[in-house]
Formats: structure tokens, sequence, C-alpha cells
């Protein structure tokens, strides 16, 4: 299994849905987006650029039960 690190990322703008959440991704390729440029899929499917901060919104419901029960399976 890979060592994997998963880390919220957000969308610029505030038009589509989703783009009002942090969301969870794989932190690869947040990086490859972050300096290639491009889109990430989140966990609950959603694709969008990581160019906001994070920590200024709440986070994806779907994403965060998806991690939980990520968690709980081990």
């Amino acid at each position: 299994m890979s060592s994997t690190q998963i880390a919220p990322e957000t969308t610029h703008g505030s038009t589509d849905e989703g783009n009002d959440f942090a969301h969870y991704a794989r932190h690869e390729e947040i990086v490859r987006a972050s300096i290639e440029g491009g889109r990430v899929t989140a966990l609950c499917g959603y694709r969008f650029e990581p160019v906001r901060d994070p920590q200024r919104f709440p986070v994806c419901p779907k994403c965060k039960e998806l991690v939980e029960l990520a968690e709980q399976l081990g």
C-alpha cells in the first residue's frame, strides 16, 4: 500500500459547487499541480486547482466522510 499523504486544498473562485470547501486530495497530485499547473481530483471527485489557502474554508463533508471511513478500515 502507498504511503500517500492527504492534504486539504480548494479551488479559485466561488461559482462552482464545491468551491466553498477545502477538499482532500493526494499530496503528490497537489504538488504536481502546484508546480506544473492543472487540476487535482479530490477524494469526493471534485476537480480543482490548488491555489487557495484551505485553512480559510470548512472541510468538504464528502471528503471528510471518506477520510474517516478510510481511517476506520485501516
